[in-house]
């Protein structure tokens, strides 16, 4: 249904009068994608039981908002919030699009439906030991200008039951992660161990938060893949959290297989395969990675992992074979948007090309095949740099 500017304005005063004025990450709108990023948007938001959720919706230029169906459910059980989702379709590629929550505005794009010849997008996770940390790394991933954000986990540090700092997660991203434009920046989020009642080894359950505020390709399947452009894809894995390590190899064998043609594949996960925190290798966790994922990336050519959790930054040497290999995968970030860090004990690790126990969000730069990944700390400021040009003969198509 279309409305006409005057009414709109007075339905959005209507509902600002029920709103939750001034509350942390109430009526702040994070922008997903489940499918097509160049044909559709999933919207998400938090509302107070029983209060309206009026949403609007259209390209920049129209003057005449559509409304749309929007789906409703419990937050978290004694929250008194909802979440609200809108999955928006038949959307133009390339397109601007802003939505209207209430009396807020925010504006979202659409990705071309053919991948430009330079992109950038920004990867990272273990994000909030502090609001004031959460936003830094915000401002230092909205200073390089992304496209999108690969979320790799352990975002609110809620631990499956701090409802309360989810909110203040929301606020800080949807009020900063903002292009210079107006624009937020859409993300794809993994699920990590403070995502989850008790880490590990658990089930959707105990990650009620998680699987409540985020819409998945799959109901309560944290793994999935994302055809971000023809030629990009990145699969999304679970590190034993809500679902185990081996109940995931068929769907990355897959995966991986339908998409071996694709010039630009990654994965984004949790717990590093190959960490130098927490037992490094020896991990069990990390152990069994290698034994059921690494296999699978070796033999469909990954690009590169983006791995978390460990609060340093990490950039491994290229490989393949549990060996440095020069057709090997990349293994990168290890987990510090915005936490504490943490001091490796070992001053060199055979697999390892660089660390520093630094503060950081990864950004990628996808021009003319050639992959350049930065890594910015909260000066915004480059601290390391590896160019991977292998694909850079291969034409775009």
């Amino acid at each position: 249904m279309k409305l006409p500017l005057p009414i709109l304005l007075s339905f959005t005063s209507l509902m600002h009068s029920f709103s939750l004025k001034g509350a942390k990450g109430i009526e702040e709108a994070l922008f997903t994608w489940t499918d097509s990023p160049s044909t559709t948007l999933n919207v998400i938001w938090l509302v107070k039981e029983k209060d309206p959720a009026l949403f609007l919706w259209g390209k920049m230029d129209d003057p005449h908002p559509s409304s749309a169906e929007v789906k409703r459910h419990s937050f978290y059980r004694d929250s008194k919030l909802e979440v609200c989702q809108v999955l928006l379709r038949g959307l133009s590629p390339n397109t601007g699009y802003r939505v209207f929550l209430g009396d807020k505005e925010f504006r979202a794009r659409t990705l071309p439906a053919k991948r430009p010849d330079r992109i950038r997008f920004v990867t990272g996770g273990d994000m909030m030991h502090s609001p004031e940390w959460h936003k830094d790394g915000v401002k230092a991933m909205v200073s390089r200008s992304p496209d999108f954000a690969l979320l790799g986990g352990d975002l609110a540090y809620a631990d499956g039951k701090s409802w309360e700092r989810w909110l203040d997660w929301i606020e800080e991203y949807a009020d900063h992660a903002v292009s210079k434009d107006g624009y937020s920046i859409p993300l794809v989020v993994a699920i990590g161990n403070h995502e989850v009642n008790g880490g590990y080894g658990k089930t959707p359950k105990e990650a009620p938060m998680f699987y409540n505020l985020f819409p998945l390709p799959k109901k309560l399947k944290s793994f999935y893949a994302i055809d971000l452009y023809e030629d990009l894809s990145v699969v999304v894995l679970d590190t034993s959290h809500t679902h185990s390590i081996e109940s995931q190899v068929e769907f990355l064998q897959s995966s991986l297989s339908s998409r071996k043609a694709r010039t630009h594949l990654f994965a984004l996960y949790h717990f590093p395969a190959y960490g130098i925190m927490k037992g490094g290798l020896n991990s069990p966790i990390s152990k069994s990675i290698r034994k059921h994922w690494v296999p699978v990336f070796d033999q469909y050519g990954l690009d590169a992992a983006f791995e978390n959790d460990h609060h340093v930054y990490k950039r491994s040497k290229l490989l393949k074979g549990d060996k440095a290999h020069q057709d090997g995968t990349l293994y990168i970030g290890d987990g510090a948007w915005g936490v504490g860090t943490r001091k490796p004990g070992a001053k060199e690790y055979w697999y390892v090309e660089k660390f520093e126990p630094t503060r950081h969000v990864i950004e990628v730069e996808i021009k003319d095949n050639v992959r350049t990944y930065r890594a910015i700390n909260h000066d915004k400021k480059v601290f390391d740099q590896f160019v991977d040009k292998r694909d850079a003969d291969k034409n775009n198509k």
